[in-house]
This record gives C-alpha cells, structure tokens and sequence, in this order.
C-alpha cells in the first residue's frame, strides 16, 4: 500500500481537477488502460504524466526506445494541470548565493544556465508544435510588500547580475503604477526580464500529442502500488495489472508516495497552493484599481502570493492553500486567499471568481531538485522538487534525465546542484506539525519584520 502524507481526498484521481486551465483546454489526446490480469511489456516505464515525465518520454522514444507512461490519473491530473502558468526561472527555495555557500559559484551559474535553458526550452517547443498557449508577459516583477523589502530587491538584482546574464529592472513605487502595476502593500518592484506565462494545460496537451506520436503508450488510471527488482529487471504493479521493464523513471512531484520507491521517504515536503480566477474584466475595471500591465508577479513575502492578468482579462491570484486536504482546511484556505486578494486588490472586492481549486507544489529538505539515479536501485531513475516551478525546469528534468539515462550526457552535465541526491527531513514524521508551526511564525514575519 502506498503511502501518503495527507489525506486520501489529495490524491483523488478520477477525474481532471476543476480549474480554469481544463476548462480552456479541452480533451486530451486519449489515453489507454491497462486490462485487468494483463502483463505489459517495455523498456521504460515511467510512472508520472506531467511535464517532466512526459518530456523524459518523448526523448527517449525519439532517440529509439521503447516507453510506456503511468499515471495515477491521467496527464495534467496533478501540478500540470494545477499551476499558475509561470514559465519562468526558478527551482530552488535557496537564493544563488546561498546555494553558492555549499556548491561554489561555478556550479550555480551552470544550476542558473539550466533555469534559462528550461525557459527556452519551453519557448522551443510552443514554437516548434504551433501550439496557442496564451502567452503572455515579458518576464516577471517581484514585489516588495513592505518598505524593508526594498533592500531585498536590490540583493537580487545583484544575484542575477552575478550569476546570469538575465537583465533586471528596479522600479519605484510611481513607476509601478505607470507601468499598470498597482497593488496595495506594495513599495517596489524588481522586474526579472525572462520568462512568460501560459495556459499550462494547454502546453501540457501539446507535450502529450507529441509522445503520442513518438510512439510512446500513455496509460491513464494505472497507479502503480510498487515494484520488484530480480536479475537487472522490474516489475511494476498496477491493482491486477504487471508491467515488466529494463528501466524505471519516478515523476511524481508532490503527488509521490513515501514508499514508491523507500528512498523518497522523508526527503519531500508537498505543500498546498490555492488558485482562483476571475470573471474577465472590462478595461475601465481593471483602470479603477490600476492593474493593466500582464506581467506576471508576486510578492516578497515567504508565504507568497502569485498573481497576472490573463490575455482576456481574467485575473489569476494564488498563495497558500490548505494545511491539510480535508473540506474544513480547504475552505479555510480559500477565505485566506480572498481576503489577501481584496486587501492588496480592493477596487475588485466584489468581481466574480469563476473558478477555484488547489494542487500540491513539491519542497524538498534540500531546498533543490533532484535529477538522477535513485540510490540503492542500478536503473530506478527520478527528478522532481521543482518547488513551484515546474512549468519550466521539470520539462527540462525530464529531458536531461533521459539524456543522463542514454548516455548522451554525463554527471558533469547535470552539474552538482541538480545532480546532488537529497537529505531527509529530521524528524520526518513531524514535516506537517512543524510545517503548521513555520507557517505561523512566516506569517508573523511577512507582517512584522
């Protein structure tokens, strides 16, 4: 039996969640079923659907092997098809200097590299597979919600500086509001000139279309319950259902069992975020609280908030969900989020909000992702943590974990940040309980420091 942080209802995967994303997407391409009592047979089997699974899938089917995806749900059922739609740098809950402390500057401007790259990458593809996405926004602009932050804005602009070649802005609190960017709490910002945002799902279903076609199988309500190692090969199970493989990918993300494989156990820290969006606005709406720009952006606080304006006029605010997946907690959520909505945005207190839902973001004790072997296992393979970000680096994980699994890459290419296994959270029975209690002293930090 797998074994779960939360409660089962995190886990529900009969159906695509209710978000905005599947509504504006439409139908996946079909996927399949495993038959009752079957046996299946590939190369590779990748267990998780989402960008980085999919990505390592398509690689590796296009360079000649044989793949076969599971997914508990189906492709875009969890953090795919859950996320803000932020295209943008990042990966790692450290700042590039904090990170340089413990791997050194060299290994941090790769790590950085890499973030640019998965950017790219993400470009590439929408370019390449026409696909229509609602891509917006010419990077991101951090927010400082307190006079004190301002101080933080310039030491990233600095970090950036520093570690890549990715132009910064610093703009005042007149020049935000010229700019359409007018926010309560809000005294300055730093504009990070990369990235885009998009319609998640609908890159998602562009990505999936193109496995499809490389020839790789996608099986949709197949959660694998474990697996077995004999004589160099693998067997998965999935209720009934076996699947025998030379090779195992685990894309799980936030949504992975402690047990699948033991290793993973205490090593991951899932934490809710909750989205919701708005009905579209009229252009003398959005004039009247001064937020016009379609930047994408967010504030500095440790318990963030994650907002855009969509190309129709929708509005996207996202922030921290529930503590637990219960109703109680997720409703609690909800009215967190929407009393933070209308305080930073109150010309807009009383604008429908069509839709609502929550998804799992994955930490790791590390505070990094993690792309490579899984130690203890000669081909038992995973990349995942990609703390908020996934839309990016996890479709560039997936692609450079196959290029590590056929060879066409090395150690040395992953670079040490990425390539470092994680630690295990201390205590790790206790994550969710000091978890409530780091959620209590951030807040008291946002508010007072």
């Amino acid at each position: 039996m797998l074994k779960r942080i939360y409660q089962p209802a995190a886990y529900q995967t009969d159906s695509l969640p209710d978000s905005y994303w599947v509504e504006s997407t439409g139908p996946l391409p079909a996927c399949e079923r495993l038959a009752r009592d079957s046996v299946h047979k590939t190369d590779i089997a990748i267990i998780g659907g989402g960008y980085c699974g999919l990505s390592a899938a398509l690689e590796l089917a296009e360079n000649g092997a044989q793949v076969s995806v599971f997914d508990a749900g189906r492709s875009g059922w969890g953090a795919s098809g859950r996320n803000g739609g932020f295209c943008c740098i990042g990966g790692s809950g450290k700042s590039y200097f904090d990170l340089a402390k413990k791997f050194g500057d060299d290994a941090v401007k790769q790590f950085a590299r890499q973030e640019c790259e998965a950017i790219d990458l993400v470009d590439q593809r929408l370019t390449d597979w026409n696909i229509d996405a609602d891509r917006h926004s010419n990077g991101e602009v951090v927010l400082a919600h307190k006079q004190s932050r301002i101080a933080e804005l310039h030491e990233e602009a600095k970090e950036f500086a520093h570690f890549t070649d990715v132009q910064t802005e610093f703009l005042d609190r007149d020049a935000l509001k010229e700019r359409g960017l007018n926010a309560a709490e809000t005294y300055g910002g730093l504009h990070v000139k990369a990235g885009f945002g998009i319609n998640p799902m609908k890159y998602l279903a562009g990505l999936h279309e193109q496995c499809i076609r490389a020839g790789v199988r996608i099986f949709e309500q197949a959660k694998i319950d474990r697996f077995d190692e004999t004589t160099g090969k693998y067997t998965l199970y999935a209720g009934t259902a076996q699947i025998e493989a030379n090779k195992i990918i685990i894309a799980t993300n936030g949504y992975s069992a402690e047990n699948l494989p033991d290793w993973l156990g205490g090593k991951l820290m899932p934490v809710f975020s909750g989205i919701f969006v708005t009905r579209p606005m009229s252009n003398d709406e959005l004039a009247a609280q001064g937020w016009t720009s379609d930047l994408m952006a967010y504030d500095s606080r440790i318990l963030l908030h994650y907002f855009r304006k969509l190309p129709d006029n929708r509005f996207l605010f996202g922030g921290r969900g529930g503590i637990t997946a219960t109703p109680e907690a997720f409703e609690a959520g909800k009215r967190d989020l929407a009393a933070n909505f209308e305080r930073m945005f109150p010309a807009w207190r009383d604008i429908e909000r069509t839709h609502h839902w929550n998804g799992l973001a994955c930490l790791s004790q590390s505070w990094r992702p993690y792309i490579g072997r899984v130690p203890g296992h000669h081909d038992v393979w995973t990349a995942l943590a990609w703390h908020g970000n996934g839309v990016a680096l996890a479709s560039q994980g997936g692609k450079l974990l196959a290029q590590r699994m056929l060879g066409t890459i090395g150690d040395d290419d992953l670079g040490t940040v990425l390539g470092t296994p994680m630690d295990k959270f201390p205590l790790p029975s206790l994550r969710r309980a000091a978890r409530t209690v780091a959620y209590r002293y951030y807040g008291l930090h946002d508010r007072f420091a």
